[in-house]
């Protein structure tokens, strides 16, 4: 009986380490993105990807109540499929309250790949999404922060 406990444990310690051994070969190599976020490289996005399908952000009822105005600058990944891949938010105004609704918007965007990136490299890139209210108690300090005038 004794050998038998033993043999049973010897053996699950042995799947263990083989199951160990083929997660390790499922790896994926990391992503290569080319970097087009620093602010000289901002317009080559243009010659690898092109928006397709682009979907606006909700407003948040929070904000249009309050008044407010602002914006959220996000670092994106798009990916070869031309969809999102990932984000990071780079700034924001106010701080936190436009965020998810920037995020969730451009979730749904989709990106063409151009004749130049006919190997449709991944990027990393930044879009500023706009939230703008009329009358807005904001107004300056949106414009300030955010870097836009048309309100």
């Amino acid at each position: 009986m004794r050998k038998i406990v033993i043999l049973s444990i010897f053996s699950v310690f042995l799947v263990a380490c083989a199951s160990n051994d083929e997660a390790k070969i499922a790896v994926e190599e990391p992503i290569q993105y080319v970097n087009l976020t620093l602010d000289d490289k901002k317009e080559l996005i243009k010659e690898y990807w092109v928006v397709e399908k682009r979907h606006e952000p909700q407003y948040p009822i929070s904000a249009a109540r309050k008044g407010l105005s602002g914006c959220v600058d996000l670092i994106i990944a798009i990916n070869s499929d031309g969809k999102s891949g990932g984000y990071k938010v780079k700034k924001s105004y106010p701080e936190g309250v436009f965020d998810k609704y920037a995020v969730a918007a451009l979730n749904h965007w989709k990106w063409a790949a151009t004749d130049k990136n006919a190997d449709r490299k991944p990027v990393l890139t930044t879009i500023q999404l706009d939230f703008m209210a009329d009358g807005a108690k904001n107004k300056i300090e949106a414009e300030e922060q955010c870097k836009f005038s048309h309100m």
